[in-house]
């Protein structure tokens, strides 16, 4: 069951039927309806395309599950250790310039 509904363009100011798709269109501008909401999903879209091509293994959809959660487990391991060394550097440096100023 599909509800419509109306909208009023935000280019044209004409109404139109609404389907609460994200992807909709006015049918006689052809902008779209909701184009914050269409831009917010196109970029999370992106990111998401993002993390999964700066991963160091690529999950495949064609892997056995229990590769597929080693690989997660690989990918989670390598970037929390990638923080993890970046925030002891950060504490390390904090540090030098705590002792520094005491010092003084």
């Amino acid at each position: 069951m599909s509800q419509l509904s109306e909208i009023k363009c935000p280019t044209c100011e004409k109404w139109s039927t609404w389907t609460n798709k994200i992807d909709a269109k006015c049918p006689y501008c052809n902008s779209y309806l909701d184009p914050a909401r269409y831009k917010y999903q196109e970029d999370l879209r992106h990111t998401t395309e993002m993390m999964k091509q700066n991963s160091y293994l690529v999950i495949k959809e064609t892997d056995d599950p229990i590769i597929q959660m080693g690989k997660q487990f690989t990918n989670w391991l390598r970037w929390t250790t990638f923080y993890g060394i970046s925030v002891i550097y950060f504490v390390i440096a904090l540090m030098i310039i705590v002792f520094g100023l005491v010092a003084l």
